[in-house]
Parts: C-alpha cells; sequence; structure tokens
C-alpha cells in the first residue's frame, strides 16, 4: 500500500513539474509579445524603435504636444517596467516552485526505493513461510499415510453382538446414545473396541483414560456435559462420545480409527 502510494505521489509531482516548465516558456513568449507590442507602438508614434525623452523634445510641436510625448514616453517606460518586473516576479516563483518539486520528486524517489526494499523484505519472509509451511505439510502427509498403515483391521471382536447372540457390556447403552444423538451404534462400537478393547479402567499411552480414550483436557472442556463425571466412568464416555461425533470431533479426536469404524456407516 506503501509503495503504491508513493509511486502515484511520484507521478503526480512529476506531472506538475511539467506543468510548470510548460508554464515558464509560456511567461517567456509572453513576455517577448509584450516587449513586441511595446516596440510597434513606440515605431508607429515616432516612425523609429528607440523612445527617450529627447525624441518628445525634438518632435513636440509645442510646450502642450511636449507634455504629452513625455507623459506617453513615461507612461510606456512604466508599463514596460511593470511588465518586466511581474515577469521576472514570476520567472522566479516558477524557480522555486520548480526546485521545490525537483526535492519533492527526489523525496518520492527515496519513498518508492525504501517501499521497495521492504516489499523485497516481505516477499522473502513470505517465501521462507511458504517452504517452512510446505515442508510442514509434507511431515503431516507422512505421518498420515504412516498412522494410515498401523490402522486397526477388521476383526470380528470389535463387531457388535449379533440380535440374540449377547447383549455385551456396554452395547444397550451405546444403541441408546447413538439414536438420540443420530448417530451410528455400530460405528461408536467398533470405535470403542479399538481405542480400549471395552475396557473402561484402562489408562493408554500418552495418558488417555477409558472406553474411547480420552485426555482429561479434553474431557473436562465445556463442550462435554458430562465432564463432572469420572473419566472413567464408562456410562458418561458413551453419552459424551455419541455428542462429540453429532458435532463434527470424529475425525479430529480418533482417526484413523473412526475412519475404519464408521466405513460405511
Amino acid at each position: 500500500m506503501r509503495y503504491s502510494r508513493a509511486t502515484q505521489a511520484l507521478e503526480a509531482v512529476r506531472e506538475q513539474l511539467t506543468e510548470n516548465r510548460r508554464l515558464q516558456r509560456l511567461a517567456y513568449q509572453e513576455l517577448g509579445i509584450a516587449r513586441d507590442a511595446l516596440v510597434t507602438r513606440a515605431v508607429a508614434m515616432y516612425k523609429h524603435e528607440d523612445v527617450s525623452p529627447l525624441d518628445a523634445v525634438f518632435g513636440a510641436a509645442d510646450l502642450g504636444d511636449l507634455v504629452t510625448q513625455l507623459s506617453m514616453v513615461r507612461s510606456i517606460a512604466r508599463c514596460d517596467r511593470d511588465v518586466v518586473r511581474s515577469i521576472e516576479s514570476t520567472k522566479r516563483e516558477l524557480r522555486d516552485r520548480a526546485a521545490a518539486l525537483v526535492a519533492d520528486e527526489r523525496t518520492a524517489e527515496k519513498l518508492v526505493g525504501t517501499c521497495a526494499s521492504e516489499l523485497a523484505t516481505i516477499r522473502g519472509r513470505l517465501d521462507e513461510r511458504r517452504a517452512v509451511l510446505a515442508g510442514v505439510r509434507s511431515d503431516i502427509r507422512r505421518l498420515a499415510a504412516d498412522t494410515a498403515e498401523s490402522a486397526p483391521a477388521p476383526s470380528p471382536t470389535v463387531e457388535p453382538p449379533e440380535p440374540g447372540g449377547g447383549t455385551g457390556p456396554w452395547w444397550p447403552l451405546i444403541q441408546t446414545a447413538a439414536g438420540s444423538n443420530g448417530v451410528s451404534a455400530r460405528g461408536m462400537y467398533r470405535l470403542m473396541m479399538v481405542e480400549s478393547g471395552g475396557s473402561a479402567t484402562i489408562v493408554g499411552p500418552g495418558g488417555y483414560y477409558g472406553l474411547f480414550q480420552y485426555s482429561p483436557s479434553t474431557w473436562s472442556g465445556s463442550w462435554n456435559p458430562w465432564r463432572s463425571a469420572s473419566i472413567t466412568d464408562g456410562s458418561a464416555q458413551i453419552k459424551a462420545t455419541a455428542l462429540a461425533i453429532r458435532q463434527g470431533y470424529g475425525h479430529a479426536w480418533w482417526d484413523p480409527s473412526y475412519t475404519w469404524a464408521f466405513q460405511g456407516n
């Protein structure tokens, strides 16, 4: 943004400098025209180019004519001097303005250079961050691939009980919680068995607890209405997990186990 403003300011200064030069040339032309007009008037009056009081004395027919011609000579001379003074003043103003514009142009050029340097620095840092981000993404993809390779394979021991084939210790609670939250009971059961084998008191690597292997910080989060219950309370974990899956935390908290458990559901 600063680079753009500095560039616009520099262009404005250059345009103003060009305009002042044009006005200066026009003033010189006007000065020449004024001088030519004065000479023409003098020639018309006295039939020669130079007009002086002596010309008025020798050219006067009488005293009244002499006074009239002297007054005209003084008037012409005064007018000429006024025009010259005005033009000289204008020339000085134009020179001062031109100098100021040149100084402004140099300042703008310095600002543009500074902005360009800052922009190059910012782009360099951005490239470094992009490179770091690319490396992080590569590491994440590699880690995801390694994790996917170690994902659990389907096993009859992680499937829900068949109708009439026994209820299992947690299956009825999972069916109730899943139905209340509109999620797959079969997927929840498979996820539980992969995470803990159905043990509510198990402590996994890294300090994860219970049927669905929660960390204490996650379990005590404001999202969980059952956070006041023990983290090893199997019934509380089943209800909380059904709610978490309904709220969309499944992939973030349990993948790749979650993806496998809920495939086809």
